[in-house]
């Protein structure tokens, strides 16, 4: 391990440093806070090897004297503290007491020390950090691992932000609300909060609320005990008690009842929960994340939510683009999820053509990744196995499933974009996706009566969403 010391008395320093690297360590020493300031902001901007970037390794612990001259060494805690370094710091001193060192832990030092130094409890500290530093490169590595095999996030900062948002919020205690269209990845940006948070040991429990029936809803969320109704035969957990612990998902929120409503306001704003049956009250502390395809403000305005309940679980909110907005990672993304499929199919699965990849880039997906998943599948698996898959072929099914072929290239009759399927180019691929989308846009408004709402329903985009790409595209 790296150790930074910090002692304004160079023989300290000398000292310290060798028994150090005699017992295996790395050390460096400096004897100011100017100096100690400067390699703590160096380490912090220094990539992680861990991470498998090149460099040195990064600083494990600094020792640092309470009093280095005539300057005060707690002041380097505050420094971490604000800059959110993530390097303990163990404080030492001569003229060390209790309180000194209450007052050291109480700003954030991992341990005190006095001088001169119990060598035997240093080794010990060391080892401890060591321990932990690395289990957390362990679950950083895990963490990664499985980014990497579920999410592709492509050159669309939008998704990197959402992912990296839900990154940042899991480690409070915060409700979360993912809001984005249906097929968008909402469940699996609940399921990295979760992977990111202190509770990543305990359960995940995923509950779609649309899938409860209401009369049934009570028991299902809160648990009901013997005897409670007919067919109560023993105690039944619910979903608050068997997340306990860990993570509740609540997938689909905005279809929960109105009466169901006002008992989850409850569990969520004071982590009281009553069983059905049950003469008192208990505490949960599940953790919550919500998810919508709906725009839950705008309803709760309207009297169709509960506007309390909305500010309860938004207080991060995360929002996940459609595959529409970002239309470049469509390429990267169809590899993506068919190299998992190849993988099952085995030996002479085909692949996908740079035509195959163009029509898939140009094809409306309302279904977002959910829906290009199933339709990869379904291509991969009913492909002939001796040639690549080619434009013609998906188009195919594309007629086969809904009785017409999809043109992804061809614009409706008003476009003024004029192309044949794939056999000529008679503009740059940007403006020609500009105009399919104006087009796609503007025929989905004509067949929704102009109504934004049931437009972007159609689309698989959120209300909100959409009216700023009308502005975008110049339509009303």
């Amino acid at each position: 391990m790296r150790v930074l010391i910090v002692d304004d008395e160079e023989n300290v320093r000398k000292g310290i440093a060798t028994f150090l690297e005699l017992h295996g360590h790395e050390a460096s020493a400096v004897a100011d806070l100017a100096s100690a300031r400067a390699a703590l902001l160096e380490d912090a901007r220094s990539p992680s090897p861990a991470l498998g970037a090149p460099g040195r390794e990064l600083l494990g612990a600094a020792l640092v004297d309470v009093y280095v001259g005539a300057e005060d060494g707690s002041e380097l805690l505050g420094l971490a503290s604000e800059r959110r370094l993530d390097l303990p710091l163990i404080m030492m001193s001569g003229r060390g007491s209790v309180r000194d060192a209450v007052a050291a832990v109480r700003k954030g030092a991992y341990d005190f020390l006095e001088k001169p130094l119990d060598t035997d409890r240093l080794l010990a500290i060391l080892r401890n950090l060591e321990r932990e530093s690395s289990a957390l490169r362990r679950l950083a590595a895990f963490r990664s691992a499985w980014l990497e095999e579920h999410v592709y996030l492509g050159r669309s900062s939008v998704l990197a932000d959402a992912f990296e948002a839900a990154r940042r919020a899991a480690a409070s205690p915060l409700s979360i609300l993912v809001q984005g269209p249906t097929g968008s990845g909402k469940e699996l940006v609940a399921r990295w909060a979760h992977l990111c948070s202190p509770r990543s040991q305990g359960p995940f429990v995923a509950v779609n609320c649309a899938a409860v029936p209401a009369e049934l809803a009570e028991s299902a969320f809160f648990g009901s005990r013997k005897g409670a109704y007919t067919g109560a035969h023993a105690d039944r957990r619910g979903y608050f008690e068997a997340a306990a612990g860990g993570t509740l998902f609540l997938d689909e929120v905005g279809e929960l009842g109105q009466a169901l409503q006002a008992s989850l306001l409850r569990a969520v704003e004071t982590g009281e929960i009553q069983a059905v049956g049950a003469e008192s009250a208990s505490t949960s502390d599940a953790r919550i994340v919500a998810a919508t395809n709906r725009d839950l403000l705008a309803e709760a305005r309207e009297g169709r939510f509960r506007e309390d309940l909305y500010w309860r679980l938004a207080q991060v909110t995360v929002s996940l683009p459609s595959l529409s907005e970002r239309r470049t990672d469509i390429r990267g993304l169809a590899e993506f999820l068919a190299s998992p499929i190849r993988a099952q199919m085995g030996r002479g699965a085909p692949d996908l053509s740079e035509e195959a990849l163009a029509y898939l880039e140009a094809r409306p997906w309302p279904g977002n990744v959910r829906e290009l998943r199933a339709f990869l599948e379904r291509a991969l698996w009913l492909a002939p196995r001796e040639r690549d898959l080619d434009a013609a072929y998906l188009a195919s099914l594309d007629r086969g499933r809904e009785g017409e072929e999809r043109r992804p290239t061809e614009c409706p009759a008003d476009s003024n974009i004029k192309t044949t399927k794939f056999a000529g180019v008679s503009t740059d691929l940007a403006t020609a996706k500009a105009a399919f989308e104006r087009a796609y846009v503007e025929r989905a408004l004509e067949e929704c009566g102009g109504s934004v709402a049931k437009a972007a329903e159609l689309l698989g985009l959120l209300p909100n969403n959409l009216s700023r790409k009308l502005k975008d595209l110049g339509l009303r």
